[in-house]
């Protein structure tokens, strides 16, 4: 009988407790679990609400307004945000795989 190489598995350890700041930046909820840690080393988070990855210091990101579709006239979802740059994509995907780029505004 062959012995199968044990494979490594992320493990979920719980996180809330009370008094701890640690909250879901999506849901506000401290029922979370440490779920290791990114490339560059800082702890990652999972929520057990929301399901939701996250960092320490992630904020949720709020956009006012969406665009409407140039092709099809529908309204655009938030995408994807890099730095200062917002994509949406039309709500229509994928027949409509219009697309559109904007700067992001400091208030």
């Amino acid at each position: 009988m062959e012995t199968m190489p044990h494979e490594s598995k992320q493990v979920p350890t719980r996180v809330g407790k009370q008094g701890d700041d640690n909250k879901c930046p999506s849901c506000d909820s401290s029922a979370i679990y440490k779920y290791g840690k990114v490339r560059t080393g800082k702890q990652r988070y999972l929520c057990i609400v929301c399901g939701r990855q996250f960092t320490d210091g992630s904020k949720k990101a709020t956009v006012k307004g969406k665009p409407v579709c140039p092709e099809c006239g529908r309204l655009m979802n938030l995408y994807k945000i890099d730095g200062d740059v917002v994509r949406f994509r039309c709500s229509g995907y994928p027949e409509c795989r219009t697309f559109k780029k904007y700067r992001m505004k400091e208030e």
